[in-house]
């Protein structure tokens, strides 16, 4: 794996630690959990997405490389969710090594997490074109941090930008807000939501990817995180009447209906992608107003049960 990446991934990492700490500190909570956590978030986070590479594209990978596909380390042979599944999973499992409470360790982590999200997308800018996306033909947008550039000088927009951006001002949004302190996970449940959320328009743009034919697979595992944070926070709704507890998530249904539609249209059409890509804005636009819905449902219950 290239040099720099890794060592990128390791700047950020320490960055994200150390502000991880300082949150712990001032919640009084203790430190090294995080320490532990940070070691299992770093072999989890590893493996699995290594191993959700592997698994998901096993028709594929492992006729050609067998039992090595779980060895080789070039960059585009890992799935980043997978990733951030791991380091979530690691942390979690400092917390309980060393009793912490895990909701609210986790709760205290997920703003450090999206950061992390974010310096590993930036990060891809070492590894070639894996993070780029279509053609530049605009000279003023040939350019680091627009657009990044093969042997031949042709110019790709810099998508994985675009992810980091996004990734760290979900990150910092939710290092502001503290109203979900109200709820142990909220902060967690929130954080994932959208980084999950921008992801799925993102991971349109790359050029590159994980895929099973048009379908992309990293949109996929996004939209099952999604639909199941959806569930989760109508779960808590106190509503005896099924349907009026759950339409959030059949109306997600919908929306990721819409956004299937929307990829086969971008793929097998010749309409203006501009236009596709406003309806997917539009789509995940009211996703997350679904998730707004059943977190404010979820904060009224807190008021009156108060």
């Amino acid at each position: 794996m290239n040099e720099a990446y890794v060592i990128t991934l390791a700047v950020w990492g320490l960055i994200c630690l150390a502000l991880f700490l300082l949150l712990l500190r001032r919640r009084g909570m203790k430190l090294v959990s995080a320490l532990w956590g940070a070691v299992f978030a770093a072999v989890l986070g590893y493996a699995l997405a290594k191993a959700f590479y592997v698994g998901l594209l096993c028709t594929r990978v492992w006729p050609r490389f067998g039992w090595e596909a779980f060895l080789r380390t070039k960059g585009a042979e890992f799935c980043f969710f997978g990733g951030c599944l791991g380091a979530v999973l690691g942390m979690a499992l400092g917390a309980r090594l060393t009793k912490t409470d895990e909701k609210r360790f986790l709760s205290a982590f997920a703003p450090c997490g999206a950061f992390m999200a974010a310096g590993a997308r930036y990060a891809e800018r070492y590894l070639g074109l894996l993070g780029a996306g279509s053609l530049v033909e605009n000279p003023t947008f040939q350019r680091f941090p627009f657009a990044v550039s093969n042997q031949w000088d042709e110019w790709f927009r810099a998508i994985f930008m675009l992810e980091a951006l996004c990734a760290l001002a979900v990150g910092a949004v939710f290092l502001a807000r503290k109203k979900e302190g109200l709820l142990p996970g909220l902060r967690l449940e929130r954080t994932a939501f959208y980084l999950c959320l921008t992801q799925i328009f993102c991971e349109s743009l790359r050029a590159q990817g994980m895929r099973w034919g048009f379908v992309r697979v990293e949109q996929v595992l996004c939209a099952v995180c999604l639909v199941g944070l959806l569930v989760y926070g109508c779960a808590q709704a106190e509503e005896w009447r099924f349907g009026k507890r759950f339409w959030p998530v059949f109306a997600s249904l919908l929306c990721i209906g819409l956004i299937v539609g929307v990829e086969f249209a971008l793929d097998k059409t010749d309409m203006s992608p501009v236009f596709w890509y406003a309806v997917m804005i539009a789509v995940l636009t009211g996703f997350g107003a679904l998730e707004c819905f059943c977190t404010g449902r979820r904060f009224k219950q807190i008021r009156f049960s108060n």
